[in-house]
């Protein structure tokens, strides 16, 4: 009770420092979320593996999103350690996103208390053990990880090295079952982890093997084998659906994905941004926010102080002149070896020499040579290195450094090299070998390895610096020293005031009718993509019912398909072809988050699928969720209310008269008005004659018609026909010649031409090939015009639609604010964004209440 006691206050205490450095989120533990994206996916992930225990534990994997596929729970990490822990939370009613948000919480406290007792174990020092559990629970990656609570939650990776570690030092069976527990629930809990671990795991084994010369001794690897192999086969369950779904639909991280996440030695000088001490280092790094690895200055330093601190070994005699025999032959391989990597760095993967370097690739090369000079190491160090020990065995088994010093720096190489992805031999090496590493995505996440290494080497360093401290000032005790490096660390690591949101623990009105309908298929919810399906995935918690569309790792053809037909332009009766088919039961409009300039073609295709009778309305709930039944899956299903907007179809002119977001619809034909305007005036347009322009050639054109586009494109021309004829009011161009016409809308576009492009025009007018409205039109689509006016015209026609005037009328009276806006789009190009900002603005904001 004693020993409990000690342990409980020591998880306590990591409690208080996480309270501490990640203030004000202990406060918030009902709803509080970093973002409303991957929580709200972790939520549904951890609620699913509590309701199919208790439900229907043999189908597990066979969650309730990507209806109907199969094994959808093994799309992303299926987290059932994770979830397992918190099983009593459910029990007692909280809701989903609470239990994560909690989850997420002791995430930071039970990593910390896991390489707390590693480093403890390692040293029999219980200061380095906090040193270690402080740097590891708060290095600042783990703030880049807390959307995804399985990732902030990886107390099992140091301690099945402590499980490795204690079962070495003695093999009985107590310490054997806890390396099988501790391997076992590793794998439960991350598969991420899992793998990175795998391979440090088994390279920690060889030393220990080595320093305590167990090799032969049988008992060791019977019991391990025993230990290990029972936690393998429990495993299998929660591993062989991911083979399957594979398999099945063909997962797997394409080597393009894996390099746009793997990082470069120089984004280990870039730092998440929450940290409060470094955050603005890296900015100048390449994609430094992209990849922000930094691990603080206090580890770095304190880990020299452990590598290349202390009293240097005595020199130690030769190896055996029996096994310097092979040398001279191992170096000429080694030599050998060397030269060929260069060639195969230089060669890789091409078709000279016979196809030679496309077989006997880069990766290939650089492997053998790490292993011979690994091999030439263990017989005897090279004369040049200067060594004390007569070679690597002989180091590893030297009683100069210690089981901790060569864990951490096992730890700490690894990760760097897992970090680096593609960009290094190591990781291509793996993922050709093996096949746990062709599904991961964010090799980056890999540097959690190298942080634990350090912050046992952290640990081993602070303890040579009190040592010294305390021997040169005998005032100064260990602890102190101890104490100081701990409160250093958490300054350095502190993010508080922490940046978080409340999130929606609470089901809406349409999950708790969704919830009470029986039902024969899925759900779909409109508008599908982005951070939309998380909030889907969450409220599929609430109400347990199939859900079509979603979001994981991996995602279902199906949710692509429907996401490909309803991001833009008209949404064609494939959709409700496609929702008959899979089958879905309900489809569901989340009119607060549909776009404003998207709701004519949502309308729409409801009022052609209402009309023909394939969709039946039942009842709006909440704030705006209108809920349709698929009549041909839910025949039996009854309307409750009136359609809440006018079923009769409407054309493109009267909505954009009613409400000029609409313009924003058709894009292309409104970015083509725009360049028409300056074009044949050489000003960007102003809002009346543009929007009457509009009106104009987008009359009687319906909304969501089969053949909209060629309508508008056809209405467009004979628009531009009109306005150039001898009978329109407009003669700034109509006396010119044809060569003053061609100049002067060359002119007006911008845009520098070659003489003979505009030679070739105006020889075409000329000889009546081309006319003066034709030419206007392949002025008007110039690529270079386009692409020129490209974000120009998107931020005019956002003034256009939300604010319903001019850029320089008041209140801004200039062209500040649309300059400044044309200027984030072409650094950052990000229309989402864009629209956001005038979506929210206090000026649409009035312009809604009023209307």
């Amino acid at each position: 009770m004693v020993i409990l006691g000690r342990e409980i206050l020591v998880l306590l205490g990591f409690s208080l420092f996480t309270a501490l450095v990640t203030w004000p989120y202990v406060t918030r533990l009902r709803d509080a979320v970093v973002d409303k994206g991957d929580p709200y996916l972790m939520a549904w992930i951890m609620w699913w593996d509590y309701h199919a225990t208790f439900t229907n534990p043999l189908h597990l994997f066979d969650a309730n999103v990507f209806y109907p596929l199969k094994y959808s729970l093994a799309f992303s990490e299926h987290s059932y350690g994770l979830a397992l822990l918190f099983f009593p939370l459910y029990a007692l009613g909280l809701r989903p996103l609470t239990v994560q948000t909690i989850a997420l919480f002791f995430g930071f406290a039970v990593s910390g208390y896991g390489a707390f007792r590693l480093g403890r174990t390692l040293t029999g020092s219980t200061a380095v053990g906090w040193v270690s559990g402080i740097i590891f629970a708060f290095v600042p990656y783990r703030f880049n990880m807390m959307s995804q609570v399985v990732y902030v939650f990886s107390p099992w990776m140091p301690l099945v090295f402590e499980a490795l570690v204690l079962f070495a030092r003695e093999r009985n069976r107590k310490r054997a079952m806890y390396l099988g527990c501790a391997f076992f629930m590793n794998g439960l809990t991350t598969i991420t982890w899992f793998t990175f671990t795998l391979i440090p795991f088994v390279l920690f084994a060889a030393i220990l093997l080595t320093r305590y010369r167990i090799w032969r001794e049988r008992e060791f690897w019977l019991r391990a084998g025993v230990a290990l192999g029972a936690a393998v086969v429990a495993l299998l369950p929660f591993m062989v659906p991911y083979v399957l779904a594979s398999r099945l639909y063909g997962f797997k991280r394409t080597i393009e994905e894996i390099k746009a996440n793997s990082a470069l030695p120089t984004h280990w000088l870039a730092v998440e941004n929450r940290n409060k001490l470094w955050n603005r280092m890296g900015e100048g790094v390449f994609e430094g926010w992209k990849f922000k690895l930094f691990p603080g200055l206090l580890p770095i330093l304190f880990s020299l102080a452990a590598l290349f601190g202390g009293p240097r070994p005595l020199r130690e005699s030769a190896s055996k002149p029996s096994a310097r025999i092979c040398l001279p032959r191992l170096d000429a391989l080694i030599v050998a070896l060397f030269a060929l990597s260069l060639l195969a760095i230089g060669f890789d993967h091409s078709t000279a020499f016979y196809n030679f370097f496309d077989n006997f690739t880069s990766e290939r090369t650089l492997a053998l040579l790490t292993i011979a000079i690994v091999v030439r190491l263990c017989i005897a160090y090279p004369l040049f290195l200067n060594a004390v020990r007569p070679n690597l065995i002989e180091t590893i088994r030297s009683d100069h450094r210690s089981d901790a010093f060569w864990l951490g720096s096992i730890l700490a190489a690894l990760g760097f090299c897992f970090s680096l992805g593609w960009n290094f031999f190591f990781y291509r090496i793996c993922y050709q070998l093996l096949p746990m590493f062709k599904s991961m995505r964010v090799v980056t996440r890999g540097a959690m390895l190298t942080y634990l290494g350090l912050a046992l080497l952290s640990g081993l360093g602070v303890q040579r610096l009190a040592e010294r401290i305390s021997r040169r000032y005998p005032r100064f005790q260990a602890r102190h020293v101890f104490i100081a490096a701990c409160v250093l660390l958490l300054l350095e690591f502190n993010s508080a005031p922490l940046r978080i949101e409340r999130g929606d623990p609470f089901p809406d009105a349409t999950t708790l009718r969704l919830k009470q309908t029986p039902m024969r298929g899925g759900i779909v919810y409109l508008p599908a993509g982005g951070d939309n399906n998380y909030r889907y995935m969450l409220r599929a918690a609430d109400h347990a019912k199939p859900l079509i569309v979603g979001t994981s790792g991996f995602n279902s053809p199906f949710e692509d398909k429907i996401e490909n037909l309803t991001r833009s332009g008209q949404i064609s009766d494939e959709l409700m072809a496609l929702l008959e088919f899979v089958p879905a039961s309900y489809l569901v409009i989340a009119n607060n988050v549909v776009p404003p300039d998207r709701v004519p073609e949502y309308q729409a295709f409801l009022r052609r699928q209402l009309s023909s009778g394939r969709l039946r309305f039942i009842n709006r709930f909440g704030t705006g969720d209108d809920l349709y039944a698929v009549v041909k899956t839910e025949p039996e299903a009854k309307s409750e209310a009136v359609l809440p907007f006018n079923g009769k179809l409407r054309d493109w002119s009267s909505s954009i008269q009613e409400d000029p977001v609409t313009l924003l619809g058709p894009l292309s034909l409104t970015q083509k008005v725009y360049r028409f305007h300056l074009v044949t005036s050489g000003d960007m347009p102003r809002y009346e004659p543009f929007k009457k322009d509009l009106e104009e050639i987008t009359r009687g054109v319906i909304v969501g018609s089969d053949g909209q586009e060629q309508q508008l494109a056809k209405n467009f021309q004979h628009f531009v026909e009109m306005w150039m004829s001898p009978e329109s009011s407009t003669k700034s161009l109509g006396l010119l010649n044809e060569s003053q016409f061609v100049d002067k809308l060359i002119a007006n576009a911008g845009i520098t031409v070659s003489q003979q492009e505009r030679q070739a025009l105006i020889d075409a007018l000329a000889s009546g090939k081309e006319t003066r409205a034709s030419v206007l039109l392949k002025i008007v689509d110039d690529p270079r015009v386009v692409q020129k006016e490209q974000n120009r015209s998107l931020v005019l026609l956002h003034y256009f639609a939300y604010l319903r005037r001019n850029p320089d009328d008041p209140p801004d009276g200039n062209l500040r604010g649309f300059n400044l806006w044309v200027s984030e789009q072409e650094r950052h190009p990000d229309p989402n964004k864009l629209t956001t900002a005038f979506r929210e603005s206090i000026e649409y904001e009035k312009f809604r209440e009023k209307y």
